[in-house]
């Protein structure tokens, strides 16, 4: 996939049906914020968060936050274990408490693992703060902590977080099915949804009375403002490995966006799991998708 220099947005919409659902769209490009003639390529570590109380209970989790549960930190830990042979040059992760939870297990234990010490710093700000509500959330420029404990930048970002719901958040998973089944005027399949991701989001933003719900355009701009100017910080400093620990939602959204022929590989997204892109300055380039071998 090609990338356009600055910070040059995916600019198709999702023309509205009779029926009132999007028309099928092209996927989105992740765009690069600049690049030059120097730098190395990366590779991205693109983790989702471990096993969280919400998960266990089948409810609806995007910007409301549960904690890991024991299965989570375990396999957290696992993770960790596993990429202790991988050297990293920067961490990233979503600001909601499952995701730094989980960057927090993977990192202590991959640190135990290579015998070295992590220990997070006792503020750990955002990489930037928000400007706005909700989907209309404009954002600036990467700010990562270089932490005494660990050899890499860490940082939270609010782009990386899951998808909001709206006023679905926090309730029962069959609300949410409910919600798109009157959407799309019939009961789809979990595949079938994943192959129509821009329509499910706009369908799901259109029920929500909380005007808090997402809709793709904006889950893809500040998604892909985040690989943008990460990949470019990451790549100008030398290149290598960055880990990025997030969620389900925005997995697959990558997926959808890079590759969306490979969108049901697999179907769902398995916590604690490892998908990689690559990224050389022109090109971002989808690996192996949600996979678990990496837990040792």
């Amino acid at each position: 996939m090609t990338v356009q220099d600055g910070a040059a947005r995916a600019d198709e919409r999702h023309a509205e049906g009779a029926a009132g659902r999007s028309a099928p769209r092209a996927a989105g490009l992740l765009p690069a914020a600049r690049f030059g003639a120097d730098g190395a390529p990366v590779t991205f570590y693109v983790v989702r968060h471990g096993q969280t109380l919400f998960n266990v209970m089948g409810k609806v989790q995007g910007w409301c936050d549960t904690p890991l549960t024991d299965e989570g930190v375990r396999a957290a830990e696992a993770l960790g274990r596993g990429l202790a042979g991988v050297d990293f040059t920067a961490a990233f992760s979503s600001d909601s408490g499952r995701a730094v939870q989980t960057l927090d297990a993977l990192l202590g234990a991959r640190a135990a693992q290579r015998g070295e010490s992590y220990a997070p710093p006792e503020t750990f700000p955002p990489t930037c703060v928000p400007n706005g509500p909700s989907s209309a959330i404009e954002y600036g420029a990467l700010h990562p902590l270089l932490c005494v404990e660990t050899p890499f930048p860490l940082a939270h970002d609010p782009r990386l977080r899951e998808w909001c719901y709206g006023d679905l958040e926090g309730e029962p998973g069959e609300q949410l099915r409910a919600a798109l089944a009157r959407g799309f005027g019939a009961e789809l399949s979990f595949e079938e949804h994943n192959r129509r991701l821009p329509e499910v989001a706009d369908v799901l933003a259109r029920a929500d009375t909380s005007g808090r719900a997402e809709r793709f355009d904006a889950i893809e701009r500040r998604l892909s403002g985040f690989f943008a100017e990460a990949g470019e910080a990451v790549r100008l400093a030398g290149g290598g490995n960055a880990l990025v620990v997030t969620h389900s939602f925005v997995v697959r959204t990558l997926v959808y966006l890079l590759d969306p022929a490979r969108v049901n590989d697999p179907a769902k997204i398995p916590n604690a799991s490892v998908t990689r892109i690559g990224y050389d300055g022109h090109a971002f380039s989808l690996a192996e998708i949600g996979s678990t071998d990496w837990q040792r």
